[in-house]
């Protein structure tokens, strides 16, 4: 469809007249001009032919007399006289005589006769003889500007336009008011036509005219009058339709003669219902997918093509989305007037809610009957009005006795659990769930879990009461074993770490109210474990069943005794006074003290207690419970079999501890930890033999700090071994950088006792071997400190052997600073010394230290293992321990531990003093 164009009738007219007028004035400017640049062309041939005589008669009389002189007067006085741009004067043969405004080297311009003037040119050139007396004596080249032609152009074309633009203006002016008075009937009609389409029917035409358009004014006025009364008949029969549709909730439908749907109305419809009858139009009945069976659409089929009126045809259509919709069909045929069948009409109600509600009755009278719940409802007043087979079942009452008694009598709900707060919570909640015990027919009692919910009518009103129990004996009565299980010790039949928590808890809250002492108690036994490994697991449990037994008898009713886990009990104690608390304490350590019998075996064991008391220590109860535990280690160290209470500036101490252990932790993660390394030289030759990895902080604030700062405080934690890992991998990267720079030097990393014996601390080793495989394990030597090394002798030297098969060396750390077994020692898989350097620093000054040293030196010789000096800070140290037999040193006197990067150029630049090299011969 051609898209219709905005412009009116009115100014169609006027801008087709100013268009052909435009056309006309635009061919007779194009003429007018031609005529002009024919009648310039004549004008300037006239005018050259006028200026070539005036030109031949002053220059020819020269020409002949060869006098050229009067000649350049000539071309001065003529130059750029009548548009004269240049002269060139020739003899006959073409020899340049004479030029003015031209260039001599250039060559002359090719010249037009008078004929071939061209004013649209910038320029005109000539060339004329020079004749007397019908002799030519030359020739004269010259050009004339045709600025004057252009000009005069120019003026005319201005002229032209100008006319032009005035005769348009006023020829569209005087079209404009011819339209208007032409089409002011035109407008009226577009306004009632307008007014028309928007549903105003009233509207009258009013043109005072007899020509055709007067002629259309009438005819629109009748063809509105007649619309008007077509529509509002229309309106009422529509008004009436609708308003039998509202008082219905079916919809509407419409079948061709092939039963295809043609039309339906969804106006009552929710979104997804309107859509799918949407798509019914153009397709029968049965081409749906449903919920009937072929056979049942065919019987409904030969009703249609019976042409007969069907009513409750019922179906399910099955929806996309898988839901599933149900409807019920009324529909009559239709036919035309002369009795032919033309098709169906007829409404459609949605049962969906319907179907639903008797599935749902269905399926609710299956469950009633089939479920292992017992259900009662009664009614508004409490009157068992009906049940289900299962409470028969679970009472042993039949239906009938039932049936009819108040159903809080016959369950003999117990009244703690429900009363009248119970029943106002039914009322505002609608139901009520706890426990109570039912009544069976031989008088038994038993436990019940009950739900009661009410069912109210639409004003809030109940109308019912449903009751849903079950028997819970076997419940009660695994609850009870579990809450046994959860808040008691299986072996010892104490409380457990759970019910003392809550017994702390709850013993805290009396001694604020009675304002009375509290003290809390934290018992580990003291040589429980070597019973226990000694007579076995058995003996060690016979034992604690014993202790629990004597906690019991020591401790007063209201006070509590629990186990909190192997050998480690917990006491709640209430007291008026320190001295009545302390007694207590001592009535449990003589008890304990005392020799136990275990299976026809004496065994003694003793406690060390550890006492907080509140409300002197105010704090949490598991902070109670925590000093309490300080304070038991505390009596441990003092001696054991003793008793000590919390003191709060050691814990002050302790917490202060735990923040620096936390700072460096941080500074960990913050990647503020480098190493440093120290040279190891062999004093003889003045050879690099090793060097030691020494951890550096890099505080942001401190700068560098000593390790003896931080390694103290992290020793016994669990971050040693952590920080250790790292050590051991920094070490290895290291190695593996210089190997790639070709240096090749062993270095030592030091193992705390904690890192050497944690878990899997061989398989992590191998780990990080394996993760840098360039690097040889013969380039790598752990340095463990003596004391730790023969504090667990087999342990560790178990875990030594392990590392020393895939090549790992060992040095023993500090020795002489221990107290060394030369048994042990010569066991121990580790084949260098370090004299510690407290020996070393003044043995030169202390003889005592000098024999220390020197007894070490002989211990390595004797027992063939290397020695190696810490602490070498002068060359006199160096030659003292070249003559005793000790060649291998380090320290700051050789060289103070530096970063891994300076380490190659001071291995290249050292050189050994000159009386070490002097003392080995």
């Amino acid at each position: 469809m051609s898209k219709r164009s905005g412009l009116s009738i009115r100014w169609k007219l006027v801008l087709t007249s100013i268009l052909v007028e435009a056309l006309m004035l635009g061919a007779l400017a194009w003429n007018g001009l031609r005529l002009m640049d024919e009648s310039l062309q004549r004008l300037a041939a006239t005018r050259l032919n006028e200026v070539s005589v005036l030109l031949n008669a002053a220059l020819a009389p020269a020409m002949a007399a060869q006098d050229y002189a009067p000649v350049a007067d000539v071309f001065k006085q003529s130059l750029r006289h009548d548009g004269i741009q240049y002269f060139v004067l020739t003899d006959a043969r073409g020899k340049r005589l004479l030029a003015d405004g031209w260039a001599n080297e250039t060559a002359l311009p090719d010249y037009q006769s008078p004929s071939e003037v061209n004013a649209s040119s910038e320029r005109i050139d000539f060339r004329i003889p020079i004749t007397l007396s019908s002799q030519i004596y030359g020739y004269l080249h010259f050009g004339i500007s045709t600025q004057f032609l252009q000009e005069a152009r120019q003026h005319l074309q201005r002229q032209s336009l100008i006319i032009a633009l005035l005769a348009i203006a006023l020829s569209l002016l005087l079209l404009l008011a011819i339209a208007h008075w032409l089409t002011r009937h035109l407008k009226r009609l577009e306004r009632a036509s307008e007014a028309v389409s928007k549903g105003d029917y009233t509207v009258l035409v009013n043109i005072d005219s007899k020509d055709e358009i007067g002629h259309l004014g009438d005819t629109f006025n009748r063809m509105t009058q007649h619309i008007g009364i077509q529509v509002a008949e229309l309106s009422a029969s529509e008004a009436r339709f609708k308003s039998l549709l509202n008082l219905s909730t079916d919809l509407y439908w419409e079948q061709d003669s092939n039963f295809r749907f043609t039309r339906r109305d969804t106006s009552r419809l929710n979104e997804d219902s309107a859509q799918l009858l949407d798509l019914l139009i153009g397709k029968a009945r049965w081409e749906l997918n449903t919920t009937l069976t072929p056979a049942e659409w065919e019987r409904h089929r030969r009703t249609l093509e019976a042409h007969e009126i069907f009513k409750g045809f019922e179906y399910g259509i099955l929806h996309p989305d898988g839901r599933t919709t149900y409807h019920s069909i009324h529909g009559e045929p239709i036919f035309d007037d002369a009795g032919n069948f033309s098709g169906y009409r007829g409404t459609a109600s949605d049962i969906t809610q319907r179907k639903e509600i008797e599935a749902a009755l269905r399926l609710s009278a299956t469950v009633f009957a089939e479920v292992h719940e017992s259900i009662v409802i009664s009614d508004a007043e409490w009157r068992i009005i009906d049940l289900n087979p299962m409470v028969c079942e679970m009472t042993g009452f039949s239906r009938g006795e039932l049936l009819g008694r108040d159903v809080r009598q016959q369950f003999e709900l117990d009244e703690s659990n429900f009363d009248q707060a119970a029943i106002s919570q039914i009322g505002e909640e609608g139901h009520w769930r706890g426990e109570g015990s039912s009544l069976r027919k031989t008088g038994e009692r038993f436990p019940a879990l009950l739900t009661i919910s009410n069912v109210c009518n639409p004003s809030g009103q109940t109308l019912n009461y449903i009751f849903i129990f079950s028997d819970i004996t076997a419940l009660k009565s695994q609850q009870e074993k579990l809450e046994a299980l959860a808040h008691y010790d299986a072996l010892t039949r104490l409380p457990n770490r759970v019910l003392f928590a809550d017994r702390l808890q709850q013993s805290l809250h009396q001694a604020k109210r009675k304002n009375e002492l509290l003290a809390i108690a934290y018992l580990d036994l003291d040589g429980f474990k070597p019973i226990n490994d000694t007579y076995g697991h058995a003996a060690g449990d016979a034992l604690l069943i014993e202790v629990a037994k004597r906690l019991k008898q020591c401790v007063r009713s209201g006070d509590t005794a629990a186990r909190l886990g192997g050998d480690e009990f917990a006491l709640l104690l209430r007291a008026d006074d320190f001295g009545e608390c302390e007694a207590a304490l001592l009535r449990v350590l003589n008890a304990l003290s005392n020799e136990f019998v275990i299976n026809g075996c004496n065994v003694s064991i003793s406690a060390s207690i550890g006492v907080t008391v509140f409300p002197h220590d105010n704090s949490e109860p598991d902070v109670l419970l925590r000093h309490a535990d300080q304070a038991m280690y505390l009596a441990k160290q003092s001696g054991r079999n003793r008793y000590h209470f919390f003191d709060s500036e050691l814990d002050r101490r302790q917490k202060s501890h735990s923040e620096k252990i936390m700072r460096i932790e941080a500074a960990f993660d913050a990647e503020e930890f480098v190493l440093f390394y120290q040279p190891k030289v062999d004093m003889r030759s003045g050879q690099i033999y090793g060097a030691e990895a020494l951890i550096r902080w890099q505080h942001p604030e401190r700068g560098i700090v000593s390790p003896a700062e931080f390694l103290p405080l992290i020793e016994e934690s669990e971050f040693s071994v952590k920080l250790g890992e790292w050590v051991i991998k920094a070490a290895l990267k290291q190695q593996k950088i210089w190997q790639k720079n070709g240096l090749t030097v062993t270095v030592s990393v030091n193992i705390t006792p904690r890192h050497i014996q944690s878990p899997g601390f061989v398989s992590q080793l191998r780990h990080l071997l394996d993760a840098h495989p360039t690097v040889a394990p013969a380039l790598i030597e752990f340095e463990i400190v003596e004391s730790a090394a023969l504090d667990d002798i087999k342990h560790i030297s178990g875990i030594m052997s392990e590392c020393v098969d895939f090549g790992i060396s060992f040095a023993l750390d500090d020795f002489g600073t221990g107290y060394s077994s030369l048994t042990y020692f010569r066991h121990l898989p580790a084949n260098t010394l370090k004299i510690d350097q407290s020996f070393i620093r003044d043995m030169l000054a202390d003889p005592e230290d000098l024999a220390i040293a020197q007894g070490v030196i002989g211990l390595a010789q004797a027992f063939q293992r290397t020695v190696i000096a810490e602490g070498v800070e002068t060359d006199a140290h160096g030659t003292r321990l070249l003559e005793m037999g000790c060649y291998l040193a380090q320290g700051y006197g050789i060289a103070r531990p530096m970063p891994a990067c300076e380490l190659p150029g001071w291995i290249e630049n050292y050189k050994a003093p000159s009386v070490w090299t002097q003392a080995r011969t």
